[in-house]
């Protein structure tokens, strides 16, 4: 549940249902149904927006919407967004209408479906406008002068109390686009029969089916993606995978034998993947729900994802500067086990062994099974930190593996991998660092000043593998492992995350978890844009790109405030990933800063 730019192109008929989205009247009859009650149960694919109204309010109540009228960014964010809308001065004279009147349109509930039909699915819209009708009016206008010019013929048909308006392309004799006004509102869909159900369902009028709202694979998402106080989400999402693959095959002569790989891959077991985002909390700036529903018991594919409850705390190489940190707990031996079955079921019986793993073990120089595989300790971490000077791979991850026996892998299996990694590339080389022996590839990159050169290094660390892009970042984790910098776990902002994750858990154990400091990244791009020289590149840039274009102009005409201004609206931020019956689920937030 990420606010985004509504700030998308879309040609041919795509452009048309764009148009035709932004539509209403103020016609009142009965009390009309909402999304869930419009679309059928058979939806492929649909995004809901509550109620715009209220999602501006908050988002202009958040970190990001208070960080955009702070007096110091203000002027500079306006001036970036009136060049924007500068460069975007022909949208009115195809449209009918500029930026700022088609933004303001939507004023209540808003979605778009995709529905199944004998042909090819249907892209449907719902959207609330209440009194932006005349900007309506236009915009339908300049739609239906189009379709005429390109030959399709107007039709109008009563449904109940409503005209639906249909056009057809006389030429292809295809019905291309349908829709109706009513109570504000306007419906539309690609194809006019599915914008007569549409019609149909509005006004009830003896039309039989079932609503979205009663698909128990949606009620089951949606449920799990409430606030913890039962807070409702501002958008919603569902998707049907399975169903969205059955229509992308339908009509194909394979298609049949495609199908018949789903239960064998064991994929027929993703029942749906849906989310929403909840804004402005109590606690929190944001609150996003991502869940995958499963059937139960797993087969196949769907039981190599094994993730598993375990410590989920920063190791000690980990600094407190780090600008984000990921650690998952995964149970390595069952999925390669699922592995295996799944592989020997396809090339024969014993295949995973002889054709993957002795391969593997061949080009290693080690026993891979028995001297990796089986030394893995069920837990790997991801931190990242910055280099400085900015720069536009600054960015640099640490990755750390968790093994059962660090002692046997340094002394012997690390060496053997070094020897065979050193006869394909005499570039490798060796030092040591804090006591331990580090291997490193330094990675061509050119002579470009604005690319950092990256540094492959790796080194065994206690019971971990430590390997990074940074010769630099490597030897800061190892010192830090010495007690040399202060350590992400004691820091006052992770603590804070953590004891929120902790108390969204309640009695559930997480396999997943992660921090974030958005403050690290947002440094970088400031850095970036302070640089004189990355003022010229985005200049030369801008000839050709309005959006580069307007970022330019903002940057030339004010001057950056100081980062602190900028610092003071960024609050940590969390997720977690925890394992029921009906699948696996993701909770992300943001943290709100007073």
């Amino acid at each position: 549940m990420r606010a985004t730019n509504p700030f998308v192109k879309f040609p041919g008929i795509g452009l048309a249902i764009a148009l035709g989205l932004l539509g209403a009247t103020n016609e009142v009859f009965a009390q009309r149904p909402t999304a869930p009650r419009l679309f059928a149960d058979n939806t492929l694919a649909y995004v809901r927006i509550d109620d715009t109204r209220d999602m501006k309010a908050k988002m202009a109540d958040s970190s990001m919407g208070r960080l955009g009228n702070d007096p110091q960014l203000k002027p500079m964010l306006g001036e970036i967004y009136n060049s924007l809308i500068t460069n975007l001065d022909g949208m009115q004279e195809r449209l009918g209408v500029n930026f700022e009147e088609l933004l303001s349109i939507p004023n209540g509930e808003m979605a778009i479906a995709v529905s199944p039909t004998e042909t090819f699915p249907a892209v449907s819209v719902l959207l609330e406008a209440g009194d932006e009708l005349p900007a309506v009016e236009i915009l339908l206008e300049r739609l239906e002068e189009r379709l005429e010019n390109a030959g399709a013929e107007k039709r109008t048909k009563e449904v109940g109390e409503l005209t639906l308006i249909g056009w057809r392309d006389a030429n292809r004799n295809e019905r291309q686009m349908g829709y109706f006004i009513n109570q504000g509102c306007l419906v539309i869909s690609s194809q006019v029969d599915e914008a007569e159900k549409l019609a149909q369902r509005w006004t009830g009028n003896g039309i039989d089916f079932k609503p979205l709202s009663d698909n128990r694979r949606f009620t089951t998402i949606m449920s799990r993606c409430v606030g913890v106080e039962g807070e409702r989400p501002q958008a919603s999402f569902f998707v049907d995978p399975i169903a969205i693959f059955k229509e992308v095959i339908k009509g194909n002569p394979n298609g049949t034998m495609a199908l018949t790989f789903l239960p064998v891959l064991g994929l027929d077991g993703v029942q749906g993947v849906g989310g929403s985002l909840i804004l402005q909390t109590k606690e929190f700036d944001s609150v996003t729900h991502l869940h995958l529903l499963l059937a139960s018991p797993r087969k196949n594919l769907l039981d190599v994802i094994r993730p598993k409850s375990g410590p989920t705390d920063p190791e000690d190489w980990v600094a407190e500067d780090a600008g984000s940190y990921f650690t998952v707990n995964w149970d390595v031996k069952k999925t390669l086990s699922a592995v295996a079955k799944i592989f020997d079921n396809f090339r024969g019986e014993g295949a995973f062994q002889d054709e993957a793993l002795n391969r593997v073990s061949e080009f290693l120089g080690i026993d891979f099974q028995k001297e990796f595989l089986d030394q893995l300790g069920d837990r790997f971490s991801l931190a990242q930190f910055f280099i400085r000077p900015a720069k536009l791979n600054s960015g640099s991850n640490v990755y750390c593996i968790h093994l059962k026996d660090g002692s046997a892998f340094r002394t012997d299996t690390m060496p053997k991998i070094f020897e065979k990694l050193k006869q394909m590339d005499d570039r490798w080389t060796t030092t040591v660092v804090a006591g331990e022996t580090t291997y490193a590839f330094a990675v061509p990159t050119g002579e470009a000043e604005a690319i950092r050169r990256p540094e492959v290094c790796m080194t065994v660390a206690g019971n971990m593998i430590l390997v990074a892009d940074s010769r630099a970042m490597l030897e800061r984790a190892l010192a830090t492992r010495e007690g040399q910098n202060e350590i992400l776990a004691d820091s006052v902002e992770y603590k804070l995350v953590r004891d929120r994750i902790k108390a969204q858990l309640r009695d559930q154990e997480s396999s997943i978890v992660s921090y974030t400091r958005p403050e690290e990244s947002l440094r970088l791009f400031y850095d970036l844009a302070a640089d004189p020289e990355n003022k010229a590149r985005l200049k030369e840039l801008s000839e050709n790109n309005p959006i580069f274009a307007a970022l330019s102009n903002g940057l030339e005409k004010y001057k950056l405030p100081p980062f602190e201004v900028i610092a003071k609206y960024l609050a940590p931020a969390g997720s977690f990933i925890v394992e029921d019956e009906t699948g696996i689920h993701q909770t992300a937030f943001s943290m709100r800063r007073e």
